[in-house]
């Protein structure tokens, strides 16, 4: 694809580069549409043995222990661990989901009760009928709560297969990259000399150390931010006294790190009960809370991400919105790692070219 360009008399300067970024661009982005729903398990499969080589290396060294046989064994005490995270942090949600279960009556009273005395003082202050303004509002609710009945829960009911089917198929691409890594484990100081050996896969080996570099810069950012905000949020919502505060800023933390979900999953509620249940001062704080959380993380971000991979941190910004826009949820993952393909593929074309031009 370079080639043409490069040695094209009509395609000279700076239109050839253009043309070069163009051309990247979109195959790139044919790749992230198209081949990476296919080649994604077995990309992250290699990804994994290439974390899990040094280590199994080492230990096949010392116990005589067949590869395959150690990366599986890793992998099981993984996804162990893995499994009793989750459980825990279910097990968390589930019990502090029945505690606020269990006090539907009380928020009820209260926010009649919050409604009845704003209303009141609506009248007073402004001369409006309190019980006219009361009785509509609790009408709307009304209303609202039996629409949701009647349209949003079947319709969350039909879509039930679809979540079946969405479940099964994580659960497919799971196994099928499981499966892979102890296939790569086997071969894969064999397959790394081979690419590196091979001058034609040599632009290829570079991006895909940078490819590499980013993905291990991105998981070691997530941790940071989700260690800070875990704090922050423990430590604020323990200090106002909230009962459970610690438990819910941890929890927190943890749901900042999911996609469109983050922490106003946890804090707009706990805000809407302290205001509900009277207490204006633990709202607010809820509130700024989620406000400094999300600050957080939209500063920390970027730059954990950006700095280390060398590109400009509103680039990654700009690759995340892309890439949710074009990919939709996954874009996330796929608008800043194509980014990073393509300034290195970039990079790397511009750099041969001017080696070759400086022999000649």
């Amino acid at each position: 694809m370079g080639d043409f360009f490069m040695e094209n008399r009509y395609f000279s300067g700076s239109r050839r580069k253009i043309l070069i970024i163009i051309a990247v661009v979109a195959c790139v982005y044919l790749a992230m549409k198209y081949i990476s729903p296919i080649a994604s398990p077995f990309i992250l499969a290699f990804l994994i043995a290439g974390c899990l080589n040094p280590l199994i290396q080492k230990l096949h060294k010392k116990l005589k222990i067949k590869q395959p046989l150690l990366a599986a064994i890793i992998l099981i005490l993984i996804c162990g661990l893995g499994i009793v995270l989750l459980w825990l942090l279910g097990s968390l949600l589930f019990c502090k989901g029945g505690e606020m279960a269990g006090q539907v009556s009380f928020y009820q009273q209260e926010l009649c009760r919050f409604l009845g005395d704003c209303c009141d003082h609506m009248e007073q202050r402004f001369g409006i009928d309190g019980m006219a303004v009361e009785t509509f509002i609790l009408e709307q609710l009304t209303i609202l709560a039996q629409n949701i009945e009647i349209n949003v829960l079947p319709a969350v009911m039909n879509k039930s297969m679809d979540y079946v089917k969405n479940a099964a198929g994580f659960l497919g691409f799971l196994a099928v990259s499981v499966i892979a890594v102890l296939l790569i484990v086997k071969d894969y100081e064999k397959l790394i000399t081979g690419i590196k050996e091979n001058e034609d896969l040599k632009g290829i080996w570079e991006v895909v150390k940078k490819v590499a570099a980013y993905i291990k810069t991105f998981l070691k950012a997530q941790l940071i931010i989700l260690c800070i905000i875990s704090t922050v949020c423990a430590v604020t919502l323990g200090i106002m006294g909230m009962k459970g505060g610690v438990v819910y800023g941890l929890i927190t933390g943890f749901m900042d790190m999911l996609p469109f979900i983050g922490t106003g999953i946890m804090l707009l509620p706990l805000a809407f009960i302290r205001l509900v249940g009277g207490n204006y001062w633990q709202a607010i704080i809820c509130l700024c809370l989620y406000a400094v959380c999300a600050f957080i993380r939209e500063f920390l971000e970027p730059k954990l991400i950006g700095n280390k991979v060398g590109i400009w941190p509103v680039g990654i910004l700009f690759a995340v919105f892309a890439g949710i826009k074009l990919f939709g949820i996954w874009g996330i993952i796929k608008g800043p790692i194509g980014l990073v393909i393509i300034c290195e593929t970039c990079r790397y074309l511009f750099k041969s070219k001017e080696e070759e031009t400086m022999v000649y």
